[in-house]
């Protein structure tokens, strides 16, 4: 059973509308949200009222947690007129796609379905509708086991004007400028806008037009002796256009001519996204995961789906935008979050690859870091990222590459990126067998053999398989990974085992789609890359150090756990006997066994509480990276070191105690958060399941 604490935020969201009602951590800011990388500064109130006055409810608002032992009479009686709940006495059911509130006769289930979204162009209206309705369905059940009358509510806060629905269309509730709001179509509710819930309880009549208020909600009252529950939809909608220099509406306004439509269709279709949401829940309790596993699945995909936008522009187009910093189609994102997409809309890790190819490729030049003023071939590459909040970069170009910068944060990621589209496409063909994409874009990967190639050496006399050139668009300056807020250890690109893991991997994809397309010789020419690379990085092992150094230049001395981290590619493209110590790297993967030996160990890249170091040099761990990781070295290596349940319990607590407030995040330096908040790329640990 879970033991950690029951005070966190999460994601609610549906998918694709890049909308969510984040709540779940007790006395904070929270509520409905839309295109936010962060929680709502709202709050919620969901409770009860008995005859005599006293309110009682969940501390969904900052502050109310402060509040719970305070108590005001005006009679001087030392009964309370306002009962906070606190979380002793709270309990709460976490799934995979429900979560449940429980405390003194009253709960609040909130249900976020998800499955697989069909594919826009094979796919049936009705499907198509389905999946894509903005909203998200909350469960408030009473049972008033007194004999008094009491008043069950819901209300939110809002810094915009509220609208009430007024019955129309059987609908009550409110919306706030059209874009967001809450309905019932329970007869018996009653709506309110008011300063605060008591304000409005204690009224002997409705307030619905009172829009100068902020808190808007719904009230039920329920006799002594009985029980109610009423169902209420939060909904989302932008009818505009929503993006910038490049023009699109979200796919819902395909179907949806309104918000009011989008709480009718959910309430027509209520039991059946439940139902789905239930079965996703029981999907998980029945699969083999720890609690700790399961939880940090569950909590990874509530934040995947909080950040995603499914957007139209004629034609479909799948974002991811990256959390907290609102990046649009991160490369280095993808790649890692591919499994997770595999698995239920591959049509989405296409379309994201295909936009790069069409909208954010460039060919560029390269340099040796010793005389970078004289230029070579480079070749193809991709931009990091396609943008920022809603907008789209210039073509070949991301929001977040700059040039002049020597291997630090905001440096260019050419190779990386070049090894990312190579990987994605690679994974995705085998998953999927879509030769035609392997055809229409056989170019492309002619030419990405040839960029990697030239990012090794220009002279091939000269090449180790490793990335030794930095590219022209860095204008002097040296490239970085995904790993930017790291140090040299994994944020260097040039000479990094870590990247090197991942030319090699992209070599080994080549190899078998130019194979696969007929070009035998350049198929060769990728086997060879991927032999050179692999043999350059075996005889690295330092025998003195115990490890591999996580730089080959510079008489670097960090150990790091990504060393293995780009095996995931091959074995996911069916080539278990490359990542086997019997194939023909076999060297290669027994070097890297011996390495994770020594690293794998408190004091080197792991804490004291078993939470996993991903370089012995630099305090910033990535959550997505170790569960991508752990893996690796679990299913793929075999490797078990003793202390993988001791490292799941404890980065639960880095999700639930250090980022309580910014739900699932992914940088934690000792356990506190410190970057990559709010944040989608967790969804690595949905490979947990083929274990």
């Amino acid at each position: 059973m879970e033991s950690w604490s029951k005070s966190y935020h999460a994601h609610h969201s549906p998918m694709g509308a890049h909308s969510s009602f984040t709540i779940g951590m007790l006395g904070a800011e929270g509520g409905m949200a839309l295109e936010k990388g962060s929680p709502a500064s709202s709050a919620v109130f969901i409770g009860y009222r008995t005859e005599n006055g006293i309110m009682h409810s969940f501390p969904f608002s900052k502050d109310m947690e402060n509040e719970a032992e305070r108590f005001s009479s005006t009679d001087g009686a030392d009964n309370p007129s306002k009962i906070i709940f606190d979380e002793s006495n709270i309990n709460r059911t976490y799934n995979w796609a429900t979560d449940c509130f429980l405390s003194q006769n009253i709960s609040c289930k909130i249900y976020t379905p998800f499955f697989s979204i069909p594919d826009p162009k094979n796919s049936s209206t009705s499907d198509l509708k389905f999946a894509s309705c903005p909203s998200t369905i909350i469960e408030i059940e009473l049972h008033n086991d007194s004999k008094e009358n009491w008043e069950m509510f819901f209300g939110h806060y809002s810094s915009t004007p509220w609208t009430p629905l007024k019955g129309e269309n059987g609908l009550k509730g409110a919306v706030t400028r059209e874009s967001m709001g809450f309905a019932s179509n329970d007869l018996e509710v009653e709506e309110f806008i008011d300063f605060g819930v008591d304000q409005a309880l204690e009224r002997s009549h409705t307030t619905p037009n009172f829009l100068l208020a902020p808190v808007a909600g719904l009230s039920c009252h329920v006799p002594a002796g009985s029980s109610k529950k009423i169902e209420i939809v939060l909904g989302y909608f932008l009818s505009r256009e929503v993006t910038f220099n490049y023009p699109a509406k979200y796919w819902y306004t395909r179907y949806f001519s309104s918000i009011k439509e989008v709480f009718l269709y959910t309430f027509e279709n209520k039991n059946i996204y439940k139902e789905v949401a239930v079965k996703r829940d029981e999907e998980l309790k029945n699969s083999k995961l720890t609690d700790a596993q399961k939880f940090i699945l569950a909590h990874a995909t509530r934040s995947y789906f909080g950040s995603t936008q499914w957007l139209d522009n004629g034609d479909p187009i799948w974002v991811v935008n990256e959390g907290e910093y609102l990046m649009i189609n991160t490369l280095d994102l993808t790649v890692d979050m591919l499994f997770f997409e595999l698995k239920f809309n591959p049509w989405t890790v296409k379309n994201v690859l295909e936009q790069f190819v069409t909208r954010y490729s460039y060919i560029d030049q390269v340099f040796a870091p010793n005389a970078p003023n004289e230029l070579f071939d480079g070749g193809i590459s991709f931009a990091h990222d396609m943008g920022v909040a809603n907008t789209f970069s210039p073509e070949g170009y991301s929001c977040y590459e700059c040039s002049g910068l020597d291997r630090k944060c905001f440096s260019y990621m050419t190779c990386e990126q070049l090894t990312n589209w190579i990987l994605i496409a690679g994974v995705y063909w085998h998953h999927t067998s879509d030769n035609e994409f392997l055809l229409k874009h056989k170019s492309i990967f002619q030419q990405c053999l040839s960029s990697l190639l030239n990012r090794d050496n220009p002279d091939i006399r000269k090449r180790n398989g490793l990335m030794g050139f930095d590219s022209s668009r860095t204008k002097g300056g040296g490239e970085i990974t995904t790993y930017d807020s790291l140090d040299h250890s994994l944020g260097q690109a040039r000479n990094n085992v870590y990247l090197a893991g991942k030319c090699w991997a992209a070599y080994l994809a080549l190899e078998v789609i130019l194979g696969k397309l007929g070009d035998t010789q350049n198929s060769i020419k990728a086997r060879e890359g991927a032999e050179l690379c692999a043999e350059t990085l075996t005889k690295s092992f330092n025998d003195e150090l115990g490890f591999i150094p996580a730089v080959l230049e510079e008489g670097n001395t960090s150990a790091i756990i990504p060393a293995v981290e780009a095996l995931i590619y091959p074995y996911k493209m069916g080539l278990e006997n490359y990542v086997s110590v019997d194939g023909p790297f076999g060297d290669y993967i027994k070097m890297l066994r011996k390495h994770l030996d020594y690293v794998l160990k408190k004091g080197v890249c792991l804490y004291d509480n078993g939470g996993w170091k991903l370089s012995s040099s630099a305090d910033n761990s990535w959550m997505s990276k170790i569960c991508l990781n752990q893996y690796v070295v679990r299913h793929i290596l075999g490797i078990s070191y003793g202390g993988e349940n001791e490292a799941d319990l404890a980065h639960v607590e880095w999700e639930v105690e250090g980022s309580k407030f910014s739900a699932c995040s992914d940088q934690f330096s000792s356990g506190k958060p410190i970057g990559s908040l709010y944040y989608p790329r967790i969804v690595t640990s949905i490979l947990w399941l083929d274990e």
